[in-house]
């Protein structure tokens, strides 16, 4: 029996009709925030680089890498102006290659909770590097240029009780800008050591009171918010469980074989500090300042914060 055409026309429409709802866009599968919220952190920031539908079904991912008490922190290189940046993850010699083109022509001022403080041309912000989640500071560094700094904040940057201190030190002065959460201007403090100082280590202080620029096991700079005043003073030792310990330069020699690099002298290095496993234990790591280098590392903790779009400092 004969078919006629326009029985032909029908059955394809039909067809056609059942092809449009039954496939679906690789790209857009519903089952792609369930697997992103199951991935380890070096997964997941794969997975979100593969294509914007990915990086979008990965919004509401949580992992369960984040820093933990017992974890080293992580190295990231970047510079040479350009948005490519080296990852070195602590349990593991294999470098990643990630994509922040927030970090294009920043300084590290300090690293913290998970956050980077970064300074650009006068303007300071925070960035989450995992995550590239940004809070900026809308009031402008009282300083157009930042050098020889080391800096620390109290919180992490979604918090009310953030205080962010940013240290500059000479060889006859030490100077310091401070700014709480909400305020419409930095304070500045300086202080003329006794002494010559060379600050290295920053870290918030256990009570949350204040602020440890420190030289070495003997030696630092205390900033108490309640007195508005800088402090040249001891570091003294205590027998008690917990403390402050330093990183060795075995470590950094450590960090110097994995990057591949024949001289980290030749890299500007954010420091930061580390809660250890009994939590009353802090690690520092130190900053290493070099003015010429176009090199820049930031130790962080692998977090992956995200914030809304209305969030602000």
């Amino acid at each position: 029996m004969a078919i006629s055409s326009t029985h032909n026309r029908r059955l394809r429409t039909r067809i056609m009709k059942h092809d449009r709802h039954s496939t679906r866009d690789w790209t857009d599968l519903p089952i792609l925030p369930s697997i992103a919220d199951r991935l380890a952190l070096i997964e997941l920031l794969r997975f979100r680089a593969v294509c914007k539908g990915w990086y979008a079904a990965s919004s509401a991912a949580s992992d369960n890498v984040e820093a933990l008490p017992n974890r080293g922190p992580w190295f990231l290189l970047y510079g040479d102006d350009n948005s490519t940046c080296t990852l070195v993850t602590e349990y593991s010699n294999e470098k990643h290659t990630i994509d922040i083109p927030e970090l294009n022509g920043t300084t590290c001022l300090a690293s913290s909770h998970g956050w980077l403080l970064l300074f650009r041309e006068g303007s300071v912000f925070f960035l989450c590097p995992l995550s590239r989640a940004r809070i900026d500071i809308p009031v402008a560094f009282p300083d157009s240029t930042i050098s020889n700094h080391v800096a620390v904040f109290s919180a992490p940057p979604t918090s009310k009780d953030c205080v962010v201190g940013v240290l500059s030190q000479t060889e006859t002065e030490i100077e310091l800008n401070v700014i709480r959460r909400g305020a419409s201007s930095w304070t500045k403090h300086k202080l003329q050591p006794r002494v010559p100082i060379k600050i290295w280590y920053a870290v918030n202080a256990y009570d949350e009171a204040g602020f440890y620029f420190i030289e070495d096991e003997n030696s630092m700079v205390y900033f108490s918010p309640e007195e508005s005043k800088l402090y040249q003073a001891r570091l003294v030792s205590s027998n008690s469980e917990g403390g402050l310990i330093f990183s060795s330069k075995d470590e950094k020699n450590e960090m110097k074989g994995r990057l591949g690099l024949d001289d980290m002298s030749q890299v500007s290095v954010c420091g930061t500090s580390i809660a250890c496993e009994n939590a009353l234990t802090i690690k520092l790591v130190p900053y290493e300042n070099n003015r010429v280098s176009r090199k820049q590392g930031a130790w962080f903790q692998p977090r992956f914060h995200q914030i809304t779009e209305k969030q602000s400092w």
